[in-house]
Formats: structure tokens, C-alpha cells, sequence
């Protein structure tokens, strides 16, 4: 639309720049619009052909508007020259300028940032970003907005980033005039601001431009997405565990237009529930909630609806900026009957020196909550990252429950470098079943490689670890290029040579694998296990060794074994044993040696036994000894032997016996003693022998003297007694000499 006026009624504009220069407008433009930044461009002419730029570009800038005289015909914008360009310059007479005004906010556009926000609602973000710019604010917020564990920006601009938190809040923000500034409002529900009055009327055919009007007014109604669902996954419960809420409209048809995410964390926000995980989630304050996730679902719903019907109008108006409620009257069209309420999303003003000028609006109904629409893209991740785990102070693993560590990202110039550098980022592992599985976490220090699940910068898993020049490899490279295997470190304190080890050399002809526990070893083979060496094998234990064999055990040794054992050694065998020696053995006892047999002993020697006793040999038979001898049984002793029985005993020889005794020999019988020779006897004495009993002896020397003594000799025979000396025969008696017999012969 295009309404003339006098200029000095309908019209007066002023900008006012920061080098004081005076502008006159010759042309203006200007664009509004909710959640977005309003830009103001114009066309001015100065009398200064040389106006100072730096001191115009950044620096403070303000343009008002006037139309008529009432309160309403003023509006003042202020922010900041983002451009000045000149355009035509005369040397006498006016130079002709462009420049483009926007709000302090625009700033924000400049800086890009990687940084991350933990432990904070999206409202709570950008609250900080507008802060660190130094740009007050309007609050008009009905909501509760509970802290998100995690949010990164991801080099977007500061004011991407602030869109993008505060879409997902479904906070608005638009700009209002108070007290001749510009302020920034953020708001969760602009539609309930309070309506404009009087209601705007409707004119087809504007004559009277002093009075407000709406005019050339399309009114629309677009099919728009009825249902909107999110769901979710949480890793700390069973997969089969739905996280889903959907929001829909009355609309039947609509509500088949269902628009459904997948949206990791809609169901994450700080909760008062129970704390079952102490270590995980920030001390156990983050919880799925699902009344969270279905006030999600709404507000994306609401954001998709947000254009279902919508009107728009030229006018002759000026305030009806972004934010502003407005009815309207005379409208033919039932849905802009008087108890109609819209609110205005956009606006557009044009304006020329000539008087003639242009305002175009946009809005939708009020009766509709409103929400921003989603249209910031989430930034995506171009691949993986590098970055170091860290943790507290003194600390060389941190982790939690379910094995996550924190990292500093390289990018990252705010963190500490300590345990609130990330939040807690899950670890690849090689295997992860219910309680079984592979397990191998990442160190303070270590750098690994994060990648991004979806390309969601807000979503990092570690997938793998590198070493560096601070990191270096286990095996020194390249001289050990053949090398590979597992070596961990003690901890906390460990050092290069406190590690347990699996390692493989591959050199061909060095083929190795070598195998540390820096401490204990505890290996369990719960049925069978087979070891075989193809040629040597060195087992060296340090202190003691025990073997507990449940059954039997067989042992085979193809060639020589060697038992050596420093000091003392016990064998117990429950049941029987039973040694085999193929050829030779040979046992040697240092000292001494004690067997002790229970019941029966059992020797079989196939061939000769030779046993040597280099000092003295004691045996003890608690009952009978049997010994048996199947040919010749020489016995030699180098000096004394004694020989006690208890009771009786039998000597059986088979063949010839000869006992030889190199010095004395002593034969002590403690009642009887038999002997029987099946032939002859023979006794040999060298020097002397004597039979004593009682007082009866009988002596026989080497000189031939045979005495016999005793208190009666009787010599009987059942023959001939028969007495025959080549020498004298005496016969004395201190009594009677009496000689019996049927017949004495005396010659």
C-alpha cells in the first residue's frame, strides 16, 4: 500500500550516528520478524564528504519514525551501524551514504566458538551467552525449564547457537521500545501479551490516511503435520523399555500427518528421583522424565503449527512490531471477527523523502500457542576428534559404573583439564555382554579418538585410543616393528616396570610370546587342558609350589628327568604307588633318609642290588622278616656284627652256608639252640676251642689236648666205645675207678 500525506504530518524521520553527523533520510527499509534480528538499511545524504567510518561502524546508532502526533505514531529503534558505505560524493553540496542499522544482538553473528554448557537448561545458555555480551533483557517466562546434562557449540556463531537453545525451549525472543531503547524480550508464550487497543478496522479502499486501518488483508489456513512424536533410548534400562511420547491436535486429518524423531536426550533432565547410580549422571540427578519429553513433543507440535492460519495486511500503523496482539474490526471473514486475536510475527516498513510510504505485517492466531519454528539446523560432526581423558587430581583412572571417562577436546579453551571438562562419554569396547565381555578404559592422559553418534556433537563415544610423544608405544619403534601385544600399568603409583603383559614378537626365527603378571596369576581351566612344548621347557617358582591333582596324573618323561630340590621334601600318596625304572636308578641322600611303610613293603630286584652304608645301618622288623636269597648271599661286615632276636629263629639254607668272621664272633642263645647238619660238620678252630656248661667244659687246643671236665663225665654208646692213643692212657680218680661190663679185656 501507498499512503500520501504532508511530510510534516504523516511523516518525520531522524538518525543519529555516533560521529555526529547530520543525516537527512532519503530513503529507509525496515524488517522485523520473530526470533530474528530486525535490520534497518537506509539511503541518506550529508553535507561531510568525508564522514569518519570508524567512528560510525560499531558504534551506537539510533533512527526514529513519526507518523502524526498521537502516542502511538512514534517508534525509535536503536543498536549499532554494521555498515556505511558511500555511495556518490560531491565536493560542494551533499554526498549521498548507505547504512545499515542492527541490534547490539547482531554481534553475536561475528563470534564463533566451540565450548560446551553442562549442567544447565537451554534458558540458563542463553542467559550466559547474552550476558557475556552485555545485553539486558526482558524476561517473560511462565515456564519451568529443568537443566540438560550436556550442550556443545559446535563452531556455530553465538547467535546461532542462542537460536538453536532457545528453539528447543520454545522461547521466542523479539524487540520492544522502552524508555527511547531498544530491549530485548524472551518470551515462552507472546500469544497471551496483552492485546493492542482500540482493534484495528478493516477499509478495502483506504481514503483517509489519519485514520489506522488494515487493508489488502489475506487471510490463509495451511494443512500442517497433526501429531508430533519423540522418542528416546536409555541405556540404563532394558532395551525393551519404550521411551515415546507424542503430542497431537483435534484435527482428524492432521493427526494422521504425524511427524516422528528420534531425539536423543528429549527424555534427560535434571530429576529429584532416586539416585540407583551415585557415580553416573552427575552424582545420579539426571533422569528420564517423560512429562519433560511430553512437553516436547507439544512444543515441537506447536512450532510445526505455528503457520496453520495466519493473516496478513498492509497498514498504516507503525507500532505493530513482532510480539504485539492485535484484533481487528469490520472484517467480513469470520475468523477476523472483534473476538479474534492475532499475533504479529513480521513486519515491513519502506519509506521514501517523498512522503510515500509502506508498512506490510504479518501474524497468526493467538488462539494457538506459539512457539519458534525449528528452522536452526543442528550442527553435524565431519568426522572424529582426537582428545585427552582427564579427572580429578591424583587421580589415574576415572570412571564410573558403566566404564565412561571425561575428556578435554583440543578445542576446548575453557576446561580445566580436570573431571568437569565433558560430561561422562561411553567407551568402544572390543565386547560388552551382560556381565561378560571385554574391558579396557582409557587413562588420565591417554588421548583417544571420539567420533559423534549420528553426527550429533552433543552424542560422544570414544572409539579409539592413540599414542603421542607424551604417550609413547610399549614397544620402542621402529626396532620393534614386529612386536604387538597388551601391556597395561599398575595404578596408581605404577611405573615402566609394573605392568602385566601379552606380547608377540612375529621375527621370523624369533618367533616369541611372552606373558608377565606383575603380580599374582590366577588361571582357572574348568575341564580339560592340553600343553604342548615341541622342545625345551623352564619353569622357575620363586618361593613355593603346590600342585593339587582332583584324580590321577600321569607323567612321561622320554629321555633324563632331574629333581633338585634345596632342602626338604614331603610326599604323601593316599592309596598305592608304584615306581617303574626302565634301566638304572640311582638316589643319593645328602644326610639322612627315613621310610615309613604302614602295612606291607614289596621289593623286586629283576637283577643285582648292591646297597652301601657308609656308616651304620639299623633295621627294625616290628614282626617277622622273611628274606630270600635264590642263589649265593655273601654278607660282609668290616667290624663288629650284632644281631638280637626277640624270639625264635629260623635259618634255612638250600645249599652250602659258610659264615666267615674276620676277628671275634660271639653267638649268644637265651634258652635253646639246635643245630642239625643233614651230613657232616666240619669245625675249625685255630689256636683254641672250649665247650662250657655249668661247670662241665671241654677244651681242645692246636697242640692236639683234648681236656674234658666236670663233675661226672659218662660216656655211653649203644655200640663200641672205643679209646685208642699212641701214647699213655691215664686213668686217676680220687675215689673208686669202677669198670662195668659183661666182659673186661685188659691185655
Amino acid at each position: 500500500m501507498a499512503t500520501s500525506a504532508p511530510l510534516d504530518v504523516l511523516r518525520h524521520t531522524e538518525v543519529t550516528v555516533a560521529s555526529g553527523d547530520r543525516l537527512d533520510v532519503r530513503q529507509f527499509h525496515i524488517s522485523e520478524r520473530m526470533s530474528a534480528l530486525f535490520e534497518l538499511s537506509f539511503i541518506v545524504v550529508c553535507e561531510n564528504a568525508d564522514i569518519d567510518f570508524d567512528a560510525v561502524v560499531g558504534q551506537p546508532m539510533t533512527f526514529t519514525l513519526r507518523q502524526g502526533t498521537h502516542e502511538r505514531a512514534v517508534r525509535t529503534w536503536t543498536g549499532i551501524c554494521s555498515h556505511i558505505e558511500q555511495v556518490a560524493a560531491e565536493e560542494l553540496g551533499v554526498s549521498t551514504y548507505k547504512l545499515v542499522m542492527v541490534p547490539v544482538l547482531w554481534l553475536l553473528t561475528q563470534r564463533r566458538n566451540h565450548r560446551m554448557f553442562q549442567l544447565q537448561s537451554e534458558l540458563d545458555i542463553a542467559r550466559v551467552l547474552l550476558a557475556e555480551w552485555n545485553i539486558s533483557t526482558s524476561e517473560r517466562i511462565s515456564g519451568t525449564y529443568k537443566k540438560r546434562k550436556y550442550r556443545v557449540q559446535y563452531g556455530e556463531s553465538d547467535f546461532t547457537f542462542l537460536c538453536r537453545m532457545l528453539e528447543d525451549a520454545g522461547v521466542s525472543f523479539y524487540f520492544q521500545t522502552d524508555g527511547g531503547e531498544t530491549r530485548l524480550v524472551l518470551d515462552d508464550a507472546p500469544q497471551t501479551n496483552a492485546s493492542r487497543a482500540p482493534a484495528i478496522t478493516f477499509r478495502d479502499n483506504p481514503t483517509d490516511a489519519d485514520r489506522e486501518h488494515v487493508t489488502k488483508v489475506r487471510v490463509s489456513r495451511r494443512l500442517r503435520p497433526g501429531k508430533y512424536t519423540v522418542r528416546d533410548h536409555d541405556y540404563r534400562r532394558v532395551p525393551e523399555y519404550v521411551l515415546r511420547s507424542s503430542a497431537q491436535t483435534q484435527e482428524q486429518l492432521e493427526a494422521q500427518l504425524e511427524r516422528y524423531h528420534y531425539v536423543p536426550g528429549a527424555f534427560l533432565y535434571e530429576s529429584d528421583k532416586g539416585q540407583p547410580t551415585p557415580v553416573a549422571d552427575d552424582r545420579g540427578r539426571y533422569r528420564t522424565d517423560e512429562r519433560e519429553a511430553v512437553a516436547l513433543a507439544q512444543r515441537r507440535l506447536d512450532a510445526k503449527r505455528v503457520d496453520a492460519r495466519t493473516v496478513a495486511f498492509d497498514t498504516n500503523t507503525i507500532d505493530l512490531a513482532p510480539g504485539t496482539v492485535v484484533s481487528f474490526l469490520d472484517h467480513p471473514k469470520s475468523e477476523l471477527s472483534p473476538g479474534s486475536a492475532f499475533l504479529v510475527t513480521g513486519a515491513t516498513l519502506s519509506g521514501e523523502h517523498s512522503g510515500e510510504w509502506s508498512c506490510a505485517c504479518e501474524a497468526v492466531s493467538a488462539g494457538l500457542a506459539y512457539r519458534p519454528p525449528l528452522v536452526t539446523p543442528k550442527p553435524k560432526t565431519s568426522g572424529v576428534e582426537s582428545a585427552t581423558v582427564v579427572g580429578p587430581p591424583g587421580e589415574e583412572i576415572h570412571t564410573d559404573e558403566f566404564g565412561r571417562v571425561r575428556v578435554h577436546f583440543h578445542w576446548d579453551r575453557e576446561s580445566k583439564m580436570n573431571e568437569r571438562s565433558s560430561c561422562w562419554i561411553h567407551v568402544s569396547q572390543p565386547w560388552a555382554g551382560a556381565t561378560f565381555g571385554g574391558s579396557n578404559l582409557p587413562r588420565v592422559g591417554q588421548e583417544v579418538i571420539v567420533d559423534f553418534l549420528g553426527g550429533d556433537p552433543d552424542r560422544p563415544i570414544i572409539v579409539g585410543r592413540v599414542y603421542t610423544n607424551v604417550q609413547k608405544t610399549p614397544y620402542k619403534l621402529p626396532d620393534n616393528k614386529t612386536q604387538s601385544g597388551w601391556q597395561s600399568r599398575s595404578s596408581p603409583g605404577g611405573g615402566p616396570d609394573n605392568y602385566n603383559e601379552i606380547m608377540f614378537e612375529d621375527r621370523k626365527g624369533e618367533e616369541l610370546v611372552r606373558m608377565q603378571a606383575e603380580k599374582n596369576l590366577d588361571k582357572l581351566v574348568k575341564n580339560d587342558e592340553s600343553v604342548r612344548i615341541g622342545h625345551d621347557r623352564t619353569k622357575q617358582v620363586g618361593h613355593d609350589d603346590a600342585l593339587t591333582v582332583g584324580n590321577d596324573r600321569t607323567r612321561s618323561v622320554g629321555h633324563d628327568e632331574t629333581v633338585s630340590i634345596g632342602n626338604d621334601r614331603t610326599r604323601l600318596v593316599g592309596n598305592n604307588e608304584s615306581v617303574t625304572i626302565g634301566n638304572s636308578r640311582t638316589k643319593s641322600v645328602g644326610v639322612n633318609e627315613s621310610m615309613f611303610v604302614g602295612v606291607n613293603q614289596n621289593e623286586q630286584i629283576g637283577a643285582n642290588r648292591s646297597v652301601q652304608v657308609g656308616a651304620n645301618h639299623s633295621e627294625t622288623i616290628g614282626a617277622n622278616m622273611s628274606v630270600s636269597v635264590g642263589m649265593a648271599k655273601t654278607e660282609t661286615v668290616a667290624l663288629a656284627s650284632a644281631e638280637t632276636v626277640g624270639g625264635a629263629k629260623a635259618l634255612t639254607v638250600g645249599g652250602a652256608y659258610a659264615i666267615t668272621v674276620g676277628g671275634a664272633m660271639a653267638t649268644n642263645v637265651g634258652l635253646v639252640q639246635t643245630e642239625n647238619v643233614g651230613m657232616s660238620k666240619t669245625v675249625t678252630v685255630g689256636d683254641k676251642i672250649t665247650i662250657t656248661c655249668g661247670a662241665s667244659t671241654i677244651t681242645m687246643d692246636k697242640a692236639g689236648t683234648i681236656v674234658v671236665s666236670g663233675k661226672d663225665i659218662a660216656v655211653e654208646a649203644q655200640g663200641t666205645v672205643s679209646v685208642n692213643a699212641k701214647g699213655v692212657v691215664n686213668v686217676e680218680s680220687a675215689a673208686n675207678v669202677n669198670i662195668k661190663g659183661s666182659n673186661i679185656h685188659m691185655n
